[in-house]
């Protein structure tokens, strides 16, 4: 096999390894690379790896196959991924080269001791918003940790700056998104339904009466997206409604119920207890309370 032969060969059999986000190129000697390589990134995070064209080419003369030089790849990329987290936390105390990875989490019942504790957040009713740094994404799952309020005097910046600032990041990193409870389920188990953008949500009859789901196209923690600025307004005016109960079913997703189909405040109240106990993890409780929005106020508040 010849050495462009092996090139293309070897290629593909990295891509055959790569999840849906990332991607793998040749790129030419420049500044940045002494040799041509083979780079492995993921969409356009500045975390990438890349292994020396020549280098593989000396391994398979010497021996070892395609398939496990490619496999020793992908190895040593998911080693170099947890030391390039490693990195970003070692890089904490410089405000401006991780402010970009600021992200707000809804924090679990069972940890919120730790974040009021120790954390940046903010509180609304019984749930809290807590800010963390993201260190990686791979297959759907994100990988966070939080930050410890004594940064703020590190950074010099108020506690508000800094939730202003990983709220944007947040509401870009995971748009918000509709889903009716079958189209939630199909999602989760399959992945290959993102919901309806809130630009295009319009509430069907059963969606009025029965209410729908709210998360983001990732899911996880998806229940943050209610919080957004601006998202609980829009959510009212695509019902057409002056409020909305807001029923925290899990840290991932909320379920909305247009306030004037809705008389019986303590039925969601016990429907909330019960899909606790019978399908949420503790780790991803939210919250054991109802909450409402209001146009009028403009403001989320806990009302049983």
């Amino acid at each position: 096999m010849d050495y462009m032969e092996f090139k293309n060969q070897m290629l593909a059999e990295i891509e055959e390894r790569l999840t849906e986000k990332e991607y793998a190129c040749y790129e030419p000697a420049d500044g940045n690379m002494l040799e041509e390589s083979l780079v492995i990134q993921e969409g356009n995070e500045p975390i990438r790896f890349g292994a020396t064209t020549t280098s593989m080419y000396r391994a398979y003369k010497s021996g070892y196959s395609i398939r496990q030089i490619a496999e020793e790849i992908i190895r040593e990329k998911e080693a170099h991924k947890e030391i390039k987290g490693l990195e970003k936390i070692r890089m904490l105390d410089d405000y401006e080269r991780v402010k970009e990875d600021l992200y707000i989490r809804i924090v679990s019942t069972n940890k919120k001791v730790t974040v009021l504790e120790r954390g940046i957040y903010r509180k609304i009713g019984d749930i809290i918003l807590g800010v963390y740094l993201r260190i990686n994404e791979d297959d759907g799952k994100l990988y966070t940790t939080l930050i410890d309020n004594t940064y703020l005097d590190k950074w010099e910046l108020s506690k508000e700056d800094v939730l202003e600032q990983a709220m944007d990041n947040t509401v870009k990193m995971a748009p918000p998104r509709f889903y009716d409870g079958m189209q939630l389920k199909l999602s989760i188990l399959t992945g290959r339904y993102g919901g309806i953008p809130i630009k295009e949500f319009s509430p069907t009859e059963n969606e009025r009466r029965y209410g729908c789901f709210l998360s983001t196209d990732k899911k996880t923690n998806g229940a943050t997206a209610v919080f957004y600025p601006g998202v609980a307004r829009k959510i009212c005016e695509a019902y057409g409604t002056e409020a909305v109960y807001i029923v925290p079913t899990s840290i991932h997703e909320v379920a909305i119920h247009d306030i004037r189909y809705t008389e019986d405040v303590e039925m969601l109240s016990k429907c909330l207890e019960a899909v606790t106990e019978d399908s949420t993890p503790e780790d991803e409780v939210a919250s054991s309370h109802i909450f409402m929005y209001e146009l009028k106020t403009d403001k989320i508040t806990e009302v049983m």
